[in-house]
Protein backbone atom coordinates (compact mmCIF):
# COMPACT_ATOMS: atom_id res chain seq x y z
CA UNK A 1 0.00 0.00 0.00
CA UNK A 2 1.34 3.42 -0.97
CA UNK A 3 1.85 6.25 1.50
CA UNK A 4 -1.14 8.10 0.03
CA UNK A 5 -3.42 5.07 0.42
CA UNK A 6 -2.23 4.70 4.00
CA UNK A 7 -3.17 8.32 4.66
CA UNK A 8 -6.64 7.75 3.17
CA UNK A 9 -7.02 4.65 5.34
CA UNK A 10 -5.95 6.44 8.52
CA UNK A 11 -8.32 9.32 7.82
CA UNK A 12 -11.16 6.86 7.29
CA UNK A 13 -10.41 5.20 10.62
CA UNK A 14 -10.47 8.59 12.36
CA UNK A 15 -13.87 9.38 10.81
CA UNK A 16 -15.24 6.02 11.89
CA UNK A 17 -14.02 6.53 15.46
CA UNK A 18 -15.43 10.07 15.58
CA UNK A 19 -18.80 8.92 14.23
CA UNK A 20 -19.13 6.20 16.85
CA UNK A 21 -18.04 8.58 19.62
CA UNK A 22 -20.63 11.17 18.56
CA UNK A 23 -23.43 8.65 18.16
CA UNK A 24 -22.85 6.97 21.51
CA UNK A 25 -21.76 9.83 23.71
CA UNK A 26 -22.60 13.12 21.95
CA UNK A 27 -25.38 15.52 22.86
CA UNK A 28 -27.51 14.92 19.73
CA UNK A 29 -30.06 12.10 20.02
CA UNK A 30 -29.59 11.01 16.40
CA UNK A 31 -26.50 10.69 14.19
CA UNK A 32 -26.38 9.84 10.48
CA UNK A 33 -23.42 8.13 8.83
CA UNK A 34 -23.35 8.14 5.04
CA UNK A 35 -21.34 5.45 3.33
CA UNK A 36 -20.25 4.86 -0.27
CA UNK A 37 -20.24 1.31 -1.69
CA UNK A 38 -17.76 -0.97 0.00
CA UNK A 39 -16.80 1.44 2.78
CA UNK A 40 -17.39 -1.03 5.60
CA UNK A 41 -20.89 -0.16 6.81
CA UNK A 42 -21.40 -3.47 8.55
CA UNK A 43 -18.00 -3.22 10.22
CA UNK A 44 -19.06 0.15 11.60
CA UNK A 45 -22.25 -1.41 12.95
CA UNK A 46 -20.18 -4.16 14.57
CA UNK A 47 -17.77 -1.70 16.17
CA UNK A 48 -20.51 0.59 17.46
CA UNK A 49 -22.38 -2.37 18.95
CA UNK A 50 -19.27 -3.74 20.65
CA UNK A 51 -18.21 -0.37 22.06
CA UNK A 52 -21.70 0.42 23.34
CA UNK A 53 -22.01 -2.91 25.14
CA UNK A 54 -18.49 -3.46 26.47
CA UNK A 55 -17.62 0.12 27.44
CA UNK A 56 -20.99 1.52 28.48
CA UNK A 57 -23.08 -1.56 29.29
CA UNK A 58 -25.77 -0.38 26.87
CA UNK A 59 -28.83 -2.27 25.70
CA UNK A 60 -28.44 -2.08 21.92
CA UNK A 61 -30.93 -2.91 19.21
CA UNK A 62 -29.78 -3.25 15.61
CA UNK A 63 -32.69 -2.71 13.22
CA UNK A 64 -32.60 -3.75 9.57
CA UNK A 65 -35.11 -3.04 6.77
CA UNK A 66 -35.21 -6.67 5.65
CA UNK A 67 -34.53 -10.16 6.94
CA UNK A 68 -31.45 -10.97 4.85
CA UNK A 69 -29.59 -8.00 6.34
CA UNK A 70 -30.64 -9.17 9.80
CA UNK A 71 -28.98 -12.56 9.37
CA UNK A 72 -25.83 -11.00 7.92
CA UNK A 73 -25.42 -8.69 10.92
CA UNK A 74 -25.90 -11.56 13.37
CA UNK A 75 -23.35 -13.67 11.50
CA UNK A 76 -20.80 -10.89 11.90
CA UNK A 77 -21.61 -10.10 15.55
CA UNK A 78 -21.17 -13.74 16.54
CA UNK A 79 -17.43 -13.16 16.13
CA UNK A 80 -17.50 -10.82 19.13
CA UNK A 81 -17.61 -11.83 22.79
CA UNK A 82 -20.77 -9.99 23.70
CA UNK A 83 -22.49 -10.65 27.03
CA UNK A 84 -25.76 -11.09 25.16
CA UNK A 85 -26.59 -11.48 21.46
CA UNK A 86 -30.21 -12.12 20.50
CA UNK A 87 -31.99 -12.55 17.20
CA UNK A 88 -35.71 -12.00 16.79
CA UNK A 89 -37.53 -12.72 13.54
CA UNK A 90 -41.06 -13.50 12.43
CA UNK A 91 -42.71 -16.69 13.63
CA UNK A 92 -42.80 -18.24 10.16
CA UNK A 93 -39.06 -17.74 9.58
CA UNK A 94 -36.36 -20.39 9.91
CA UNK A 95 -32.68 -19.69 10.43
CA UNK A 96 -30.46 -19.80 7.34
CA UNK A 97 -27.82 -22.53 7.26
CA UNK A 98 -24.99 -20.17 8.20
CA UNK A 99 -26.63 -19.53 11.60
CA UNK A 100 -27.95 -22.99 12.46
CA UNK A 101 -26.46 -24.27 15.76
CA UNK A 102 -24.76 -20.91 16.33
CA UNK A 103 -27.63 -18.92 17.82
CA UNK A 104 -31.16 -19.56 19.06
CA UNK A 105 -33.65 -17.27 17.40
CA UNK A 106 -36.78 -15.87 19.00
CA UNK A 107 -39.91 -16.33 16.92
CA UNK A 108 -41.65 -13.02 17.30
CA UNK A 109 -41.26 -10.86 20.40
CA UNK A 110 -41.02 -13.00 23.53
CA UNK A 111 -40.62 -12.12 27.24
CA UNK A 112 -37.03 -12.10 28.43
CA UNK A 113 -35.52 -10.30 25.46
CA UNK A 114 -33.35 -7.24 26.09
CA UNK A 115 -32.37 -8.02 29.69
CA UNK A 116 -29.07 -6.45 30.68
CA UNK A 117 -26.21 -5.19 28.47
CA UNK A 118 -26.11 -6.76 25.03
CA UNK A 119 -27.37 -6.62 21.46
CA UNK A 120 -30.72 -7.59 19.98
CA UNK A 121 -30.92 -7.78 16.19
CA UNK A 122 -34.27 -7.69 14.43
CA UNK A 123 -36.03 -6.10 11.50
CA UNK A 124 -38.25 -3.06 11.62
CA UNK A 125 -41.47 -4.85 10.68
CA UNK A 126 -41.28 -7.21 13.65
CA UNK A 127 -40.90 -4.23 15.97
CA UNK A 128 -43.85 -2.47 14.37
CA UNK A 129 -46.01 -5.57 14.76
CA UNK A 130 -45.22 -5.76 18.48
CA UNK A 131 -45.44 -2.13 19.55
CA UNK A 132 -48.05 -3.04 22.15
CA UNK A 133 -45.35 -5.03 23.98
CA UNK A 134 -42.67 -2.33 23.74
CA UNK A 135 -42.20 1.05 25.37
CA UNK A 136 -40.22 4.26 24.71
CA UNK A 137 -36.60 4.23 25.86
CA UNK A 138 -36.40 0.49 26.46
CA UNK A 139 -33.11 0.46 24.54
CA UNK A 140 -30.13 2.73 25.13
CA UNK A 141 -29.02 2.74 21.48
CA UNK A 142 -30.75 1.90 18.21
CA UNK A 143 -28.51 1.25 15.20
CA UNK A 144 -30.38 1.35 11.90
CA UNK A 145 -28.41 -0.66 9.35
CA UNK A 146 -28.93 0.02 5.62
CA UNK A 147 -30.92 3.05 6.74
CA UNK A 148 -31.40 4.44 3.22
CA UNK A 149 -33.42 1.32 2.37
CA UNK A 150 -35.82 2.08 5.21
CA UNK A 151 -38.72 4.45 4.50
CA UNK A 152 -39.41 7.19 7.02
CA UNK A 153 -42.97 5.89 7.43
CA UNK A 154 -41.54 2.60 8.73
CA UNK A 155 -38.94 4.21 10.99
CA UNK A 156 -41.12 6.73 12.78
CA UNK A 157 -43.32 4.23 14.69
CA UNK A 158 -40.22 2.69 16.31
CA UNK A 159 -38.04 5.80 16.59
CA UNK A 160 -38.67 6.40 20.30
CA UNK A 161 -37.74 2.89 21.44
CA UNK A 162 -34.17 4.07 22.10
CA UNK A 163 -32.72 7.19 23.67
CA UNK A 164 -30.08 7.37 20.93
CA UNK A 165 -30.25 6.46 17.25
CA UNK A 166 -27.40 5.88 14.83
CA UNK A 167 -28.34 5.54 11.16
CA UNK A 168 -25.85 3.90 8.79
CA UNK A 169 -26.48 3.62 5.08
CA UNK A 170 -25.55 4.25 1.46
CA UNK A 171 -27.39 7.28 0.01
CA UNK A 172 -26.62 6.19 -3.56
CA UNK A 173 -28.49 2.90 -3.44
CA UNK A 174 -32.09 2.13 -4.30
CA UNK A 175 -34.76 4.05 -2.44
CA UNK A 176 -37.26 2.08 -0.34
CA UNK A 177 -39.98 0.33 -2.32
CA UNK A 178 -43.27 2.25 -1.99
CA UNK A 179 -46.32 0.60 -3.54
CA UNK A 180 -48.39 3.77 -4.05
CA UNK A 181 -48.05 6.90 -6.17
CA UNK A 182 -45.88 9.32 -4.18
CA UNK A 183 -46.12 12.33 -6.52
CA UNK A 184 -48.15 14.43 -4.12
CA UNK A 185 -46.03 13.44 -1.14
CA UNK A 186 -42.98 14.97 -2.82
CA UNK A 187 -44.24 18.49 -2.07
CA UNK A 188 -45.61 17.65 1.36
CA UNK A 189 -43.86 18.95 4.47
CA UNK A 190 -43.53 15.38 5.71
CA UNK A 191 -42.01 13.24 2.94
CA UNK A 192 -42.69 9.98 4.70
CA UNK A 193 -41.84 7.94 1.60
CA UNK A 194 -38.25 9.18 1.59
CA UNK A 195 -35.44 7.12 3.10
CA UNK A 196 -35.40 7.67 6.86
CA UNK A 197 -32.07 9.61 6.92
CA UNK A 198 -33.19 11.90 4.10
CA UNK A 199 -36.44 12.60 5.93
CA UNK A 200 -34.63 13.39 9.17
CA UNK A 201 -32.24 15.79 7.43
CA UNK A 202 -35.12 17.48 5.63
CA UNK A 203 -36.93 18.08 8.92
CA UNK A 204 -33.88 18.57 11.14
CA UNK A 205 -31.01 19.87 9.00
CA UNK A 206 -28.69 20.33 12.00
CA UNK A 207 -28.57 16.59 12.66
CA UNK A 208 -24.90 15.45 12.91
CA UNK A 209 -23.75 13.78 9.70
CA UNK A 210 -20.55 11.86 9.03
CA UNK A 211 -19.41 10.69 5.61
CA UNK A 212 -17.15 7.66 5.33
CA UNK A 213 -14.40 8.92 2.99
CA UNK A 214 -13.20 5.70 1.35
CA UNK A 215 -14.28 2.61 -0.53
CA UNK A 216 -12.45 -0.63 0.18
CA UNK A 217 -14.14 -2.47 -2.69
CA UNK A 218 -13.87 -0.38 -5.83
CA UNK A 219 -10.67 0.27 -7.74
CA UNK A 220 -9.73 3.95 -8.21
CA UNK A 221 -11.03 4.34 -11.78
CA UNK A 222 -14.46 2.96 -10.90
CA UNK A 223 -14.51 4.80 -7.57
CA UNK A 224 -13.84 8.17 -9.20
CA UNK A 225 -16.58 7.68 -11.79
CA UNK A 226 -19.14 6.38 -9.30
CA UNK A 227 -18.45 9.23 -6.89
CA UNK A 228 -18.78 11.90 -9.58
CA UNK A 229 -21.98 10.36 -10.99
CA UNK A 230 -23.93 9.37 -7.89
CA UNK A 231 -22.43 11.01 -4.80
CA UNK A 232 -22.04 14.77 -5.39
CA UNK A 233 -22.41 15.42 -1.65
CA UNK A 234 -20.22 12.55 -0.42
CA UNK A 235 -16.56 12.79 -1.46
CA UNK A 236 -14.63 9.54 -1.16
CA UNK A 237 -11.48 7.86 -2.45
CA UNK A 238 -10.52 4.28 -3.16
CA UNK A 239 -8.01 2.73 -0.75
CA UNK A 240 -7.62 -0.31 -2.98
CA UNK A 241 -4.11 -0.92 -4.27
CA UNK A 242 -4.46 -1.86 -7.97
CA UNK A 243 -1.58 -4.32 -7.52
CA UNK A 244 -3.82 -6.34 -5.21
CA UNK A 245 -6.67 -6.60 -7.73
CA UNK A 246 -4.94 -7.70 -10.91
CA UNK A 247 -6.54 -10.11 -13.36
CA UNK A 248 -4.39 -12.45 -15.43
CA UNK A 249 -5.28 -14.95 -18.15
CA UNK A 250 -3.47 -18.21 -18.83
CA UNK A 251 -4.74 -18.24 -22.42
CA UNK A 252 -4.55 -15.30 -24.80
CA UNK A 253 -7.65 -13.85 -26.40
CA UNK A 254 -8.54 -14.70 -29.98
CA UNK A 255 -11.90 -12.97 -30.38
CA UNK A 256 -12.45 -9.29 -31.08
CA UNK A 257 -14.48 -7.11 -28.71
CA UNK A 258 -15.19 -9.80 -26.11
CA UNK A 259 -11.54 -10.65 -25.50
CA UNK A 260 -10.53 -7.03 -25.97
CA UNK A 261 -12.83 -6.06 -23.11
CA UNK A 262 -11.41 -8.80 -20.91
CA UNK A 263 -7.86 -7.81 -21.80
CA UNK A 264 -8.67 -4.21 -20.88
CA UNK A 265 -9.63 -5.40 -17.39
CA UNK A 266 -6.36 -7.33 -17.18
CA UNK A 267 -4.54 -4.08 -18.04
CA UNK A 268 -6.25 -2.30 -15.14
CA UNK A 269 -9.53 -0.90 -16.47
CA UNK A 270 -12.12 -2.00 -13.92
CA UNK A 271 -15.16 -0.71 -15.84
CA UNK A 272 -15.66 -1.51 -19.54
CA UNK A 273 -18.54 -2.05 -21.98
CA UNK A 274 -19.34 -4.35 -24.89
CA UNK A 275 -21.97 -3.30 -27.43
CA UNK A 276 -24.09 -5.55 -29.63
CA UNK A 277 -25.06 -4.37 -33.16
CA UNK A 278 -28.57 -3.14 -33.85
CA UNK A 279 -31.40 -2.23 -31.52
CA UNK A 280 -33.24 -4.24 -28.91
CA UNK A 281 -36.24 -6.22 -30.22
CA UNK A 282 -39.51 -4.33 -29.93
CA UNK A 283 -42.27 -5.65 -27.66
CA UNK A 284 -39.91 -8.14 -26.03
CA UNK A 285 -38.90 -8.11 -22.36
CA UNK A 286 -35.71 -10.07 -23.04
CA UNK A 287 -33.00 -9.46 -25.62
CA UNK A 288 -31.63 -12.89 -26.65
CA UNK A 289 -28.57 -11.43 -28.39
CA UNK A 290 -27.49 -9.42 -25.36
CA UNK A 291 -28.15 -12.41 -23.11
CA UNK A 292 -25.98 -14.56 -25.36
CA UNK A 293 -23.10 -12.08 -25.22
CA UNK A 294 -23.28 -11.89 -21.43
CA UNK A 295 -23.11 -15.67 -21.18
CA UNK A 296 -20.26 -15.73 -23.70
CA UNK A 297 -18.27 -13.23 -21.64
CA UNK A 298 -18.65 -15.40 -18.55
CA UNK A 299 -17.60 -18.45 -20.54
CA UNK A 300 -14.51 -16.70 -21.95
CA UNK A 301 -13.39 -15.72 -18.45
CA UNK A 302 -13.36 -19.38 -17.48
CA UNK A 303 -12.03 -20.77 -20.78
CA UNK A 304 -9.11 -18.35 -20.63
CA UNK A 305 -8.51 -19.41 -17.00
CA UNK A 306 -8.84 -16.00 -15.41
CA UNK A 307 -6.80 -15.63 -12.24
CA UNK A 308 -7.02 -13.10 -9.43
CA UNK A 309 -3.27 -12.64 -9.13
CA UNK A 310 -2.01 -13.73 -5.74
CA UNK A 311 -5.42 -15.10 -4.73
CA UNK A 312 -6.98 -17.84 -6.87
CA UNK A 313 -8.24 -18.91 -10.26
CA UNK A 314 -11.75 -17.62 -10.80
CA UNK A 315 -14.66 -20.03 -10.75
CA UNK A 316 -18.33 -19.67 -11.58
CA UNK A 317 -18.94 -18.46 -8.02
CA UNK A 318 -16.69 -15.44 -8.70
CA UNK A 319 -18.83 -14.19 -11.60
CA UNK A 320 -22.27 -12.61 -11.33
CA UNK A 321 -24.77 -11.28 -13.85
CA UNK A 322 -26.99 -8.31 -13.04
CA UNK A 323 -30.17 -7.47 -14.93
CA UNK A 324 -32.82 -4.96 -13.83
CA UNK A 325 -35.66 -7.22 -15.04
CA UNK A 326 -36.57 -10.73 -13.95
CA UNK A 327 -37.57 -12.01 -17.40
CA UNK A 328 -34.46 -10.62 -19.07
CA UNK A 329 -32.39 -12.18 -16.30
CA UNK A 330 -34.09 -15.48 -17.01
CA UNK A 331 -32.87 -15.30 -20.61
CA UNK A 332 -29.32 -14.85 -19.33
CA UNK A 333 -29.70 -17.84 -17.01
CA UNK A 334 -30.93 -19.96 -19.92
CA UNK A 335 -27.89 -19.04 -22.01
CA UNK A 336 -25.56 -19.83 -19.13
CA UNK A 337 -27.19 -23.23 -18.60
CA UNK A 338 -26.73 -24.01 -22.29
CA UNK A 339 -23.01 -23.48 -21.73
CA UNK A 340 -22.99 -25.61 -18.60
CA UNK A 341 -22.52 -22.59 -16.32
CA UNK A 342 -25.48 -23.04 -14.01
CA UNK A 343 -23.55 -21.95 -10.89
CA UNK A 344 -23.13 -18.36 -12.09
CA UNK A 345 -25.56 -16.22 -10.13
CA UNK A 346 -28.06 -14.10 -12.07
CA UNK A 347 -30.17 -11.68 -10.05
CA UNK A 348 -31.99 -8.37 -10.24
CA UNK A 349 -30.34 -5.26 -8.87
CA UNK A 350 -32.35 -5.41 -5.65
CA UNK A 351 -30.92 -8.84 -4.84
CA UNK A 352 -27.35 -7.65 -5.42
CA UNK A 353 -27.51 -4.80 -2.91
CA UNK A 354 -24.92 -5.29 -0.18
CA UNK A 355 -23.05 -8.01 -2.08
CA UNK A 356 -19.70 -8.05 -3.85
CA UNK A 357 -17.75 -10.43 -6.07
CA UNK A 358 -14.67 -10.26 -8.33
CA UNK A 359 -16.41 -9.92 -11.72
CA UNK A 360 -19.85 -8.57 -12.58
CA UNK A 361 -21.52 -8.61 -16.00
CA UNK A 362 -24.31 -6.04 -16.21
CA UNK A 363 -27.02 -5.47 -18.78
CA UNK A 364 -27.36 -1.76 -19.55
CA UNK A 365 -30.91 -0.60 -18.69
CA UNK A 366 -30.99 1.75 -21.70
CA UNK A 367 -30.42 -1.18 -24.04
CA UNK A 368 -34.09 -1.25 -24.94
CA UNK A 369 -36.58 -0.36 -27.62
CA UNK A 370 -38.41 2.93 -27.30
CA UNK A 371 -38.12 5.79 -24.88
CA UNK A 372 -36.48 4.97 -21.53
CA UNK A 373 -38.75 4.96 -18.51
CA UNK A 374 -38.15 6.35 -15.04
CA UNK A 375 -37.37 2.78 -13.95
CA UNK A 376 -34.64 2.52 -16.59
CA UNK A 377 -33.13 5.85 -15.59
CA UNK A 378 -33.24 5.41 -11.81
CA UNK A 379 -29.86 6.45 -10.42
CA UNK A 380 -29.87 4.11 -7.44
CA UNK A 381 -30.45 1.04 -9.59
CA UNK A 382 -27.56 1.95 -11.90
CA UNK A 383 -25.30 2.80 -8.96
CA UNK A 384 -25.82 -0.60 -7.36
CA UNK A 385 -25.23 -2.36 -10.68
CA UNK A 386 -21.87 -0.68 -11.22
CA UNK A 387 -20.50 -1.03 -7.70
CA UNK A 388 -20.58 -4.76 -6.90
CA UNK A 389 -17.22 -5.71 -8.45
CA UNK A 390 -13.82 -6.02 -6.84
CA UNK A 391 -11.83 -6.43 -10.07
CA UNK A 392 -13.95 -5.72 -13.13
CA UNK A 393 -17.43 -4.83 -14.34
CA UNK A 394 -18.50 -5.43 -17.94
CA UNK A 395 -21.55 -3.53 -19.19
CA UNK A 396 -23.36 -5.18 -22.10
CA UNK A 397 -25.98 -3.54 -24.30
CA UNK A 398 -27.02 -2.56 -27.78
CA UNK A 399 -24.99 -0.03 -29.76
CA UNK A 400 -28.13 2.12 -29.77
CA UNK A 401 -27.40 3.17 -26.16
CA UNK A 402 -25.41 6.17 -27.39
CA UNK A 403 -28.37 7.35 -29.49
CA UNK A 404 -30.82 6.83 -26.63
CA UNK A 405 -28.70 9.07 -24.42
CA UNK A 406 -28.06 11.65 -27.12
CA UNK A 407 -31.71 11.94 -28.18
CA UNK A 408 -33.32 11.81 -24.76
CA UNK A 409 -35.66 14.73 -24.04
CA UNK A 410 -36.65 15.12 -20.42
CA UNK A 411 -40.18 16.23 -19.67
CA UNK A 412 -40.37 19.13 -17.25
CA UNK A 413 -43.73 17.90 -15.95
CA UNK A 414 -42.50 14.56 -14.68
CA UNK A 415 -42.64 15.64 -11.02
CA UNK A 416 -44.61 18.13 -8.97
CA UNK A 417 -43.30 21.69 -8.83
CA UNK A 418 -40.59 22.02 -6.21
CA UNK A 419 -39.98 18.28 -5.89
CA UNK A 420 -36.69 16.51 -6.51
CA UNK A 421 -36.42 14.92 -9.95
CA UNK A 422 -34.76 11.54 -9.49
CA UNK A 423 -35.27 10.63 -13.15
CA UNK A 424 -33.26 13.62 -14.35
CA UNK A 425 -30.51 12.83 -11.86
CA UNK A 426 -30.42 9.28 -13.16
CA UNK A 427 -30.20 10.41 -16.76
CA UNK A 428 -27.28 12.70 -15.97
CA UNK A 429 -25.47 9.80 -14.30
CA UNK A 430 -26.08 7.57 -17.34
CA UNK A 431 -24.79 10.27 -19.67
CA UNK A 432 -21.67 10.93 -17.60
CA UNK A 433 -20.72 7.28 -17.34
CA UNK A 434 -21.32 6.35 -20.97
CA UNK A 435 -19.54 9.42 -22.32
CA UNK A 436 -16.59 8.82 -20.00
CA UNK A 437 -16.25 5.21 -21.15
CA UNK A 438 -16.40 6.36 -24.77
CA UNK A 439 -13.79 9.07 -24.24
CA UNK A 440 -11.45 6.58 -22.54
CA UNK A 441 -11.82 3.97 -25.29
CA UNK A 442 -13.45 1.45 -22.98
CA UNK A 443 -16.44 0.60 -25.19
CA UNK A 444 -15.79 -2.42 -27.43
CA UNK A 445 -18.16 -2.99 -30.35
CA UNK A 446 -18.97 -6.46 -31.70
Amino acid sequence: MTVQLQEYQQNANHVLDAAIERALFGTAPLTIIKSPPGAGKTFLVECASAVAVTESAMRVIVVTPGVSQLYDVVDRLLEYRLPRLELAHAMHRTLPNLLVDRITASSGWVPGLNVGPGVLVTNVHLLAANLDKLYPGMFDLMIVDEAYQLAAKDFMPVADLAARVMMVGDPGQLDPVISIDTSNLEVNAHKIHWPAPAYVLDRFPDTPVFGLPVTRRLLPDTSDLIQASFYPDLPFQSVVDPNDRRLRFAASGMESAVDQALDAIARGASLVAVTVPGVAPAHEEADPDVAAVMAHLADRLLVRQAEWVGQRHLTEADIGCIDPHVIAGGAISDRLRQRGLSDIRVETVERWQGLQLPISIVRHPLSRAGRPTAFDLEAGRWCVSLSRHQIGCIIVGRESIANVIREYVHGCDTVAAGARDATWSGFRAHRTIWNTLADQGRIFAL
